[in-house]
């Protein structure tokens, strides 16, 4: 199957109005009642991966996928997305192609697993999900997760820090340091 590409959709630097149009649109949900878990050796090793994939100079991106049961969204595997396709990572963009996903949704269904987190990068400390992130999603699912490291993924690796953003009926939320700690757990267990 020949690989689709789709538009490029970079853009050359986030301006003020773009931040405040997204500090507008992703506002804290009141509750979180659903909780991320991810093993502490994959969530080191998803880390590691975008931030030599990043090289201080572009975007890198990965989906952690797992288990979903009750509210609990557990990892088990991630899958980046520089070997499922030719990524074009740029500054402040990377494309996962319609084939790339399409194979992955085909992989995961094999496995019996789901997609339950979405992790990128951004070249700085800004991590809020940008209008291009918010419309290019992986899984529009109620309750999927999509995590922003700050800085192309180099330590350290603060969660509190990171962009920790939820899909709720009214679209993306973004949570507060409280409700992160609260609701992500990297938890000890094996891989």
């Amino acid at each position: 199957m020949d690989e689709i590409d789709q538009p490029d959709c970079g853009v050359s630097e986030f301006s003020q109005e773009t931040l405040a149009s997204a500090r507008k649109r992703i506002q804290p949900p009141a509750s979180v009642d659903t909780t991320l878990v991810i093993p502490a050796k994959l969530f080191h090793e998803t880390l590691t991966e975008l931030r030599r994939r990043s090289d201080g100079r572009r975007e890198s991106a990965a989906v952690l996928c797992g288990r979903v049961s009750d509210l609990r969204w557990s990892a088990e595997i991630v899958r980046f997305h520089h070997h499922l396709c030719v990524d074009h990572g740029r500054l402040l963009s990377i494309n996962l192609t319609e084939a790339a996903k399409y194979r992955l949704y085909d992989e995961l269904n094999r496995m019996g697993l789901r997609m339950v987190a979405a992790i990128h990068t951004h070249p700085e400390d800004w991590v809020d999900l940008s209008w291009i992130d918010e419309r290019n999603q992986l899984c529009s699912r109620l309750g999927f997760w999509s995590m922003v490291v700050p800085w192309y993924g180099h330590e350290p690796w603060r969660l509190h820090e990171m962009g920790i953003h939820i899909r709720t009926t009214q679209g993306w939320a973004r949570l507060t340091p409280e409700q992160t700690t609260k609701n992500v757990l990297i938890s000890e267990a094996k891989c």
